[in-house]
């Protein structure tokens, strides 16, 4: 790594940028892990000077951090530059300004903090200005990739033809959180995990994301791709693979990419309108943005099952979705029951809880009370609980957390297309069933634990 870094941000003024992307940075500028000489370009269509930008960013990050000194010092690494996204003019005249920021090597990494429709201009423009600098350009595209296979397959076909793979890093912000992280490393140095998580053993598994808050600002984005689209496809996928995938002895790159790919690709939806729950919160279509008589779910409940012969018809049932009566995200494997046990004990669990709380509990049964042989036997609970959370000094954010890894060229928590393409084969599958049978969302009050279902 060279001691300057030049972090270009295209869609400097957008959402992400501001929520996100400034106070991740930040984060590691605090930690002292960034290069001694850095800088950071905001690259946007909007007219501002550096000075205005730098008050812009100053005032956001000041919402959150009480740290107004470190806030000063940090804006002071950062600039703007405006420009278009399918103008080459522009990114000559940015590789310019670049130049007279540092005027050595350097490199570069560039966020697309954009809409993906602007994704190829992008790719092009940067390819043609920095062709004798590649090797030191880092590419940072993050979810959505395409609208479905057929769009991803072109966007990475494009890709390739411009840039080497290792230089791509495909971001899924959910890949970023410590508890998810967590569950390659718990299950990599603990076997007594790993011999627990046999499809032989195990009657289902459900993994959920559910969402007290609304849609909020990204109705544009949300009303065309919705809950299956926008969770399913990428983060809860993403979530069961490094849950249950078959751990590599050697865990490089190369291969924690091919057993992801191997589960992902296995991953199989019967086709029965059944196995798909969907729903929309009461009040989405009187919503700014929303198209009339939108069909499109902010709930969504999918049975699918794995196409390998020790996981035969062991369900695995994702659910997410907005407006609901809790904020929740976890895994909960539930095992089959011995063939003598009682009809009404609770089957055991293993859960991997990444909210609220970060953690991982065995949840099993004690027999708690029995007077006598015709009284019913009572059974609660044991919880064995251990955090997953971060617990060392050095605990940083969901972004800033990739983007260390980005800067030091560690791609184990970011996507491979292939990976991504399979996700595609399996939604494209689902749309085309709600499509085909023009299934409607059921409406759900806002509050509740979304619309019934008696199938899945």
């Amino acid at each position: 790594m060279n001691n300057n870094l030049q972090i270009i941000i295209f869609g400097a003024t957008g959402d992400l940028a501001f929520l996100k992307l400034f106070p991740a940075l930040f984060e590691l500028f605090w930690q002292k892990v960034l290069p001694e000489d850095f800088q950071i370009v905001g690259f946007a269509r909007s007219e501002f000077q550096n000075e205005n930008f730098r008050n812009k960013v100053k005032e956001s990050l000041l919402q959150n951090i009480k740290k107004e000194d470190l806030v000063n010092r940090f804006i002071e690494h950062i600039y703007y530059h405006q420009g278009k996204y399918d103008d080459l003019n522009s990114f000559e005249k940015l590789k310019e300004f670049l130049t007279q920021l540092y005027p050595g090597e350097a490199d570069k990494i560039a966020y697309f903090s954009v809409p993906p429709i602007v994704f190829a201009d992008l790719i092009s423009n940067l390819a043609d200005t920095f062709q004798n600098e590649k090797e030191n350009l880092k590419l940072v595209i993050e979810k959505p990739f395409g609208e479905d296979y057929q769009t991803a397959e072109k966007l990475f076909s494009l890709i390739e033809s411009k840039f080497k793979n290792d230089n791509i890093f495909l971001l899924d912000h959910y890949l970023g959180k410590r508890p998810v992280q967590s569950l390659l490393k718990l299950r990599q140095e603990n076997n007594v995990v790993n011999l627990m998580i046999k499809g032989s053993e195990i009657e289902k598994i459900s993994i959920k994301a559910l969402e007290k808050k609304d849609v909020d600002k990204r109705i544009g984005y949300y009303d065309q791709v919705g809950a299956t689209k926008d969770m399913i496809q990428s983060h809860l996928i993403q979530i069961l693979a490094l849950a249950i995938m078959d751990i590599p002895i050697n865990l490089d790159l190369n291969n924690l990419h091919r057993e992801k790919e191997n589960l992902i690709s296995s991953l199989k939806f019967s086709g029965n309108i059944d196995d798909i729950n969907i729903g929309q919160y009461q009040g989405y279509q009187d919503l700014e943005g929303v198209k009339e008589n939108s069909n499109t779910e902010t709930f969504a409940e999918i049975k699918l099952f794995i196409d390998k012969r020790d996981w035969f018809q062991v369900p695995i049932i994702f659910t997410t979705g907005k407006c609901l009566n809790e904020d929740k995200t976890e895994i909960i494997i539930e095992f089959k029951k011995l063939a003598y046990q009682n009809e009404n004990i609770t089957r055991n669990q293993l859960v991997f809880e990444m909210k609220p709380l970060e953690q991982i509990s065995l949840k099993l049964i004690q027999k708690v009370n029995l007077k006598d042989k015709d009284q019913e036997v009572q059974y609660e609970n044991i919880d064995l609980t251990q955090s997953i959370g971060c617990k060392t000094d050095f605990c940083l954010g969901d972004y800033a957390n990739l983007i260390f890894n980005i800067i030091h060229g560690d791609k184990t928590y970011f996507l491979s297309q292939r990976e991504v393409l399979e996700a595609w084969k399996l939604i494209d599958r689902i749309m085309e069933v709600i499509k085909k049978n023009n299934l409607k969302v059921q409406i759900y009050e806002k509050g509740s634990k979304g619309p019934s279902s008696s199938h899945i």
